[in-house]
């Protein structure tokens, strides 16, 4: 349980906030002021409340920076946030207390966790919290297709990694806010999700990925491995994945019909499972990609460039984060 009360012989608890200006609309700010006074109201030592000023801030210089000197970060932003902390953690070996108050448009992690999606309830469980050791997947894209080769590209995914229809959809999602419907994003993000969806159903199909696992290989269009079972706003494609066993879950599609994808997610949005003959679900802690590098890859809901190879790996335990006492 974490410790909120203080004794008079104990050491204040020592944090840092930090905070993505940018998330919630650009309402972080007020919920970092938030957190800041209720840190005061339990006699916690703060010793920032900064917000990050461009990508990669907290990964290179903020995480590494607090991380000796405090007890527990206040981490305020989406998924992307709480991924760049954690990169950040790992890259100095520490293992930092964590409270995540959930301020992105999926919080698929949030989701997963039960922590509250209300940033006030969120700060509101840390009075009666306990630590949950949760593992990471980790992605290394060989630009060369050798996986024996030492120019590796590394980063972490906390939720999942996707090949193909989803992933399509969210590349063309950054594209999109990022031009004439960055306003409309701003304040309707499905919207513009739903916009990418159709314009992903009419475009033509990617090439099939082959992935190995488990000394198996199966080529397939659209690929989930798995850390957490949540996908999107409390979907799920791997229904059985559990992010504290150690092993990756992973989801091919069978036939890699459009319809059949479709299908899929239609049973994903009800958080059912998908019949055998479509699916075929499986467990490894390795997988490997190979293919095309022109396949859509997202991560945890952000693009990303895939090379043509991958190894997918899982560390276990990899970082502390509050949660909800369980009933």
């Amino acid at each position: 349980m974490s410790d909120s009360h203080n004794t008079s012989s104990a050491k204040p608890k020592r944090i840092a906030i930090i905070y993505n200006p940018f998330a919630g609309r650009g309402l972080a700010t007020k919920i970092a002021k938030k957190a800041e006074r209720f840190a005061k109201q339990k006699g916690w030592q703060i010793l920032a409340n900064i917000q990050s000023e461009y990508a990669g801030h907290i990964e290179n210089e903020l995480a590494s920076k607090y991380a000796d000197e405090t007890d527990l970060i206040i981490l305020i932003g989406g998924d992307g946030t709480l991924r760049e902390l954690i990169a950040g953690l790992r890259k100095n070996n520490h293992h930092t207390e964590i409270a995540f108050i959930p301020m992105g448009n999926a919080n698929v992690v949030a989701r997963e966790l039960n922590i509250p999606l209300k940033p006030e309830l969120a700060l509101k469980m840390l009075e009666s919290s306990t630590i949950m050791l949760v593992d990471i997947g980790i992605l290394d894209i060989n630009p060369v297709k050798d996986i024996n080769a030492t120019k590796q590209q590394s980063m972490i995914f906390l939720a999942m990694l996707e090949i193909g229809f989803g992933a399509k959809i969210v590349h063309m999602v950054n594209q999109l806010r990022s031009g004439k419907l960055h306003r409309l994003y701003s304040l309707w993000g499905d919207i513009v999700y739903a916009i990418a969806g159709i314009f992903a159903f009419i475009q033509k199909d990617s090439d099939a990925i082959e992935v190995e696992q488990n000394k198996q290989k199966a080529k397939s269009k659209h690929i989930v491995v798995s850390n957490m079972k949540t996908y999107a706003k409390g979907w799920t494609l791997t229904p059985d994945a559990n992010c504290q066993d150690g092993l990756l879950d992973i989801a091919i599609n069978k036939t890699g019909s459009r319809f059949s994808i479709l299908a899929s997610f239609f049973l994903a949005a009800q958080r059912k499972r998908s019949p055998n003959s479509r699916i075929a679900y499986s467990r490894a802690s390795e997988v490997i990609l190979k293919g095309s590098p022109k396949a859509f890859m997202q991560v945890d809901g952000d693009p990303v460039y895939f090379s043509g190879f991958a190894k997918l790996s899982l560390e276990p335990k990899a970082f502390n984060i509050h949660v909800p006492i369980a009933d």
